[in-house]
């Protein structure tokens, strides 16, 4: 898989220079430019712009482009002459949208015309006890540079490390404290290219009282909501303090106690969280909401067969960028959208 390199906005990210634009501009460009391929940057507005101007410093020239009434969602293609000696560039880009907003910003580019090196984020882990983050890369990686962002956006750390694998399996150690990473921005470096991603192992266990659910129903008792509406208040925190620098999902478990069939339990479990997560974006929760029933399989009190403990029929609230990573407590699992 070839991997662009984009700014905030995308799944992948090079070089993070410009978040004021994250809602508003989708920017990439072309990492390791083919053979009879230009270097390009490539850029994707929101929404409608009625006015946009782009100018590629590149190799002692300037390459500049003016376009009027571009539509929302439609990739532009800004490219610049192929010189294999030349592997930086910067971008000024100006963009004044319907509404009368103006974007401004200024970016770095780095590429290469070497052996390309990518990074695929399919089956990335993370593991929160070893702090480390394993993808796979289509080249040795020697080196990589590592920052580590928190709430807010605010930078926590940055540094580079050897990592001296690959191609194949590369795992790269964090940086910063694991329980205040938010992001993670990862440029990685070969022999002759380079490649760059972004990762968040961040997630949070929101903390609430449990909602008590009549004996084998999933029905939410009106006099329980009030405890969703605290929970959706801290909800609301969260997004306040993460949104905006990592897409934020919801991962609701549902638990029981020992008391009946595994199986049954297991299907009741799964019920009741996702009447937590229809009650949830019945009332204003419109990020994404992802359950799973662990029936008996995730007891907070170990117990025998057939035991009635309360403190087992409970429903976790988690978040984060992606599904609770190893070390969070929680088994790796398939968990269903709603």
């Amino acid at each position: 898989m070839r991997v662009v390199p984009t700014w905030p906005g995308l799944a992948l990210l090079a070089l993070l220079s410009a978040p004021a634009a994250a809602a508003d501009l989708d920017l990439g460009y072309i990492p390791n430019p083919q053979p009879g391929e230009q270097p390009a940057l490539l850029l994707t507005p929101s929404r409608t712009v009625t006015r946009l101007d782009v100018v590629i410093e590149a190799g002692g020239r300037s390459y500049e482009f003016h376009q009027e009434g571009l539509a929302g969602g439609v990739q532009q293609r800004f490219p610049w002459a192929r010189d294999t000696s030349v592997t930086e560039a910067s971008a000024y880009i100006l963009a004044v949208f319907d509404d009368g907003y103006v974007s401004e910003l200024t970016v770095p580019i780095e590429y290469s015309y070497g052996a390309p090196l990518s990074v695929s984020l399919d089956g990335a882990s993370a593991d929160v006890k070893a702090r480390t983050l394993t993808v796979q890369a289509t080249a040795r990686v020697n080196s990589a540079e590592i920052t580590a962002y928190g709430a807010h956006k605010a930078v926590l750390d940055k540094r580079t490390v050897d990592v001296n694998q690959g191609p194949g399996a590369v795992t790269i150690p964090w940086v910063g404290d694991p329980e205040d990473v938010v992001l993670l921005d990862v440029t990685v470096h070969g022999d002759s290219a380079w490649s760059g991603f972004t990762y968040s192992p961040w997630f949070l266990d929101i903390p609430h009282e449990d909602v008590l659910f009549d004996t084998d129903q999933a029905t939410i008792p009106p006099s329980e909501e009030y405890k969703l509406q605290h929970t959706l208040a801290e909800l609301q925190e969260v997004l306040d303090k993460y949104g905006s620098v990592v897409p934020v999902k919801l991962y609701i478990a549902g638990c029981t106690d020992t008391v009946g069939d595994a199986a049954h339990n297991r299907d009741l479990s799964q019920r009741r969280a996702r009447a937590i997560a229809s009650w949830l974006r019945a009332h204003g929760y419109d990020k994404p909401i992802y359950t799973h029933g662990f029936g008996e399989g995730l007891l907070a009190t170990p117990t025998g067969d057939n035991t009635d403990e309360p403190r087992n029929r409970r429903v976790l609230y988690m978040v984060g960028a992606n599904p609770p990573p190893a070390g969070s407590g929680v088994p790796s699992v398939s968990w269903s959208e709603l």
